[in-house]
């Protein structure tokens, strides 16, 4: 019964990517062992049974969003990795990074799996604000656990830090001027909105990457001079003028060009004295090798080592998933039988029928304005004139006595 709710389709193959033939695959046609019931590979996730019975036109966003709107939300599992495949395929990666920031919001919350497949397509497809974003996604929920997931990040901030420009939505504009406000006494206390300027894009990519260069290992080169940008992106000018004076020595020379870059695209405050010092340990720094290299190299090696371990997990959460989705479409199909679907059916026709309706006289306006021009009846005039008062009969009237007189 998996497969009569399931739609399979094959995209086409990216040719470019970090990750094995295995590994992409899978990303694109499921596991090669299925659950029990299933013949195929799931490619695709059909919600209409959930969510649009009587299949009328509905995209992504919308099914998910209406699914997370009813009491039975829970009881439909979602995968990540195919949904996430399958908001690539129908809409735009911005909009996908968008669903998956407000997993409440839309039920999707981005896996291990799920992560690195889209860091991977984004890298590769000249989207590094996507990627940098995805990545601060995944550090402020505590996925970035292991290498693979940490040498991804790094790579994304850094594609996105050394093409850095200003978010035009963190542009600060001029207050308008409003009109005279009048002020009242309430009794109540007023929740202030935060300041908009200490939640901009920047900011939240800076303070992600500070908290993933803030880590141990053997990335640890890396994730000091990505932490560099992050202090310089998020506008803590002080610690990244104390940071630079801590760790003079891990800093790539490309590094704290990027920083000075990112420094005069933003016009911090106070950061003469910050330009001044990433000039001079540009100048000092003996570290001229490329830092794209050492990233994509930290990349593959990970790759190698961390992909038989994620494939492995990602197929017994596979497993779990498609039985528990199986339960779920078994469970709908007894709850919504074929005479509720055919009722729900002509109570929509019937729904239609009365709003066509409602707008008959829209539609027929100049035929009834011409039908109702042919039926005027034209009267004669009436006569304003004085009218006689008719006489009005005495019945006490005694008529005369005639006489003649002889």
């Amino acid at each position: 019964m998996l497969r009569s709710r399931i739609s399979c389709a094959l995209p086409p193959r990216r040719l470019v990517s970090y990750f094995s033939a295995e590994f992409n695959k899978v990303a694109h046609e499921g596991p090669a062992k299925f659950a029990a019931g299933s013949s195929h590979a799931v490619t695709s996730v059909d919600l209409d049974l959930f969510v649009n019975p009587d299949n009328r036109p509905m995209d992504l966003v919308d099914r998910l969003l209406k699914l997370r709107k009813q009491k039975e939300a829970s009881l439909v599992p979602l995968i990540p990795s195919v949904l996430v495949k399958q908001l690539l395929d129908s809409t735009n990666p911005q909009e996908t990074i968008s669903v998956l920031r407000n997993p409440i919001q839309y039920g999707l919350f981005v896996d291990q799996f799920s992560g690195c497949f889209l860091l991977d397509f984004l890298l590769h497809n000249g989207h590094e604000v996507e990627s940098a974003q995805l990545a601060t996604i995944l550090v402020d929920r505590n996925l970035c656990n292991n290498e693979l997931l940490e040498s991804l990040a790094l790579q994304s901030f850094w594609s996105f830090a050394k093409e850095f420009k200003p978010f035009e939505s963190s542009q600060v504009q001029p207050p308008a001027k409003n009109a005279e406000v009048e002020k009242v006494r309430v009794k109540f206390i007023r929740n202030y909105p935060d300041d908009a300027s200490e939640n901009t894009e920047e900011k939240k990519l800076g303070r992600a990457m500070v908290r993933l260069g803030s880590g141990e290992g053997s990335l640890k080169e890396l994730k000091q001079n990505v932490a560099l940008l992050g202090y310089v992106l998020s506008g803590q000018v002080p610690e990244a003028s104390s940071f630079l004076a801590s760790n003079p020595t891990a800093l790539h020379k490309e590094t704290l060009s990027a920083a000075q870059s990112i420094v005069e695209s933003l016009k911090l405050e106070g950061s003469e004295e910050l330009l001044k010092s990433l000039q001079e340990a540009s100048e000092k720094s003996s570290k001229s090798n490329a830092i794209q290299s050492l990233l994509e190299n930290s990349v593959k090696a990970s790759v190698q080592k961390f992909e038989p371990k994620l494939l492995a997990d990602y197929g017994e959460s596979y497993q779990e998933w498609a039985k528990k989705f199986e339960a779920a479409v078994q469970r709908q199909l007894e709850l919504q039988t074929v005479e509720e679907r055919k009722a729900s059916i002509q109570k929509t026709l019937m729904e239609l029928e009365a709003k066509r309706q409602n707008l008959w006289f829209f539609e027929n306006r100049d035929d009834i304005d011409i039908q109702i021009y042919k039926k005027k009846v034209y009267y004669p005039k009436r006569w304003f004139g004085k009218k006689k008062k008719p006489k009005a009969a005495d019945t006490f009237y005694v008529p005369p006595t005639i006489t003649h007189n002889g």
